[in-house]
């Protein structure tokens, strides 16, 4: 009986570290829906985790449509959340989460398990999803490059990501980009952090 007990304790103990080690801050970025020409109008003037964002914005931009976003070496991860009045269709073939850098560089994150992504639509009313996208190497020599080594035919589903050692240093973005449905854009830009 005590040996059952002790791997209950270390099952228990485990999957609490487990649970706590995937809770990752999502604050480096933050962004609303708004025209794409209408970007240089957002701008966030402070952020405290006691009372929370500050930010411009313009009349055509929707706070109600909002998204968070973090590094996480090369990963993105993305919070969307919906305070509208109407669900948000999710499409894993025409939903792009896009990276640029202030050097005018584009990286296009990959969307994941097609199954999966789909599965997160629609986007309800008063709720959140949590997104962790891949980020290539390269925009135009790693998206859409077949897999010599694979059978597959489907570029969407057997995407070679090569030598994909790239890490993005979040000072290095000038934006992020989500282009949801082709009728929801979020711009994110970089959250101050306070000292």
């Amino acid at each position: 009986m005590k040996h059952i007990l002790k791997y209950l304790l270390v099952a228990v103990s485990l999957m609490l570290l487990i649970k706590c080690s995937s809770s990752f801050a999502i604050d480096d970025f933050f962004g609303i829906k708004m025209p794409p020409n209408e970007s240089n109008y957002f701008k966030i003037v402070a952020y405290t985790e006691s009372s929370g964002i500050s930010y411009q914005s313009s009349p055509n931009m929707n706070p109600n449509i909002l998204a968070w976003a973090g590094l996480e070496g090369g990963k993105l991860r993305v919070k969307l959340i919906n305070y509208s009045d109407s669900p948000i269709q999710l499409n894993y073939d025409s939903d792009q989460f896009i990276i640029e850098s202030k050097d005018g560089v584009e990286f296009l994150c990959l969307n994941g398990n097609i199954i999966e992504y789909n599965n997160l639509s629609p986007l309800l009313e008063n709720s959140s999803v949590e997104l962790l996208l891949e980020i290539p190497q390269n925009f135009w020599t790693t998206v859409g490059m077949k897999n010599y080594q694979s059978a597959n035919e489907s570029y969407t589903q057997d995407i070679w990501k090569g030598q994909n050692t790239l890490i993005i240093d979040k000072t290095d973005i000038k934006y992020i980009r989500i282009n949801i449905g082709f009728t929801t854009n979020i711009i994110l830009k970089q959250v101050p952090k306070i000292e």
